[in-house]
C-alpha cells in the first residue's frame, strides 16, 4: 500500500522530510538535494500522469502497428508504472 499523494518536502533544520498531503510523514531524509527531493516528492503525481499517458496511448494506438511511434513508447511507460508500483 502506498502513501496517496500530493506529496510536499518540508525541510528542517537536520534533515529534509517529504510529506502527504494528509501530514503523513514519507520518507525523512538525512542528505538530499533540493532538486531530488521535490523529484520524490513529486512522484505520486508523476505516475498518476503516466498512467493517464499509457491510457490516452493504447486508446489512440491499440494493437495498430501503423502507429509505431506511439507503440514503441508502450514497454518503456509499462517498465517504469510497473517500477513505481512493484508491479
Amino acid at each position: 500500500m502506498s502513501t496517496l499523494g500530493p506529496w510536499a518536502v518540508s525541510p528542517t533544520k537536520h534533515r529534509t522530510l517529504i510529506v502527504s498531503a494528509q501530514g503523513f510523514h514519507v520518507t525523512a531524509l538525512e542528505e538530499v538535494s533540493p532538486d531530488d527531493a521535490a523529484l520524490m516528492a513529486a512522484a505520486p503525481a508523476l505516475l498518476a500522469a503516466l498512467q493517464k499517458t499509457r491510457a490516452m496511448v493504447w486508446h489512440m494506438t491499440g494493437d495498430d502497428a501503423a502507429c509505431a511511434p506511439w507503440n514503441e513508447l508502450l514497454p518503456h511507460i509499462d517498465a517504469a508504472i510497473a517500477n513505481a508500483t512493484g508491479d
